[in-house]
């Protein structure tokens, strides 16, 4: 495993832009808060797990509405006749 390198969350604040570009080289990085170490994070992968070889094509969205239209309406669980106070009364009372 890496050593991971460290910075402190207000050089972060001051140069998020040149933070996320560091993160770019894959190592992790230490955050420390009050000089003790808050998270480690690292940079996932570049490229997306999955993504579908006609995305963003007009094919995909009709693949897409398709899907959603294919699917069974919920039943609506809230009664239109109530007020908003009978409706958060109820919440309350789960």
């Amino acid at each position: 495993m890496t050593p991971s390198r460290t910075t402190n969350t207000k050089q972060i604040r001051r140069d998020l832009v040149g933070f996320l570009r560091s993160l770019s080289d894959g190592q992790p990085v230490t955050v420390l808060y009050r000089s003790k170490p808050l998270i480690t994070i690292a940079a996932g992968p570049s490229e997306p797990i999955y993504q579908a070889p006609d995305a963003g094509t007009p094919a995909a969205l009709k693949r897409s509405l398709a899907l959603v239209r294919s699917l069974s309406p919920r039943p609506t669980r809230l009664d239109p006749v109530k007020s908003f106070k009978d409706l958060y009364d109820e919440t309350q009372s789960l």
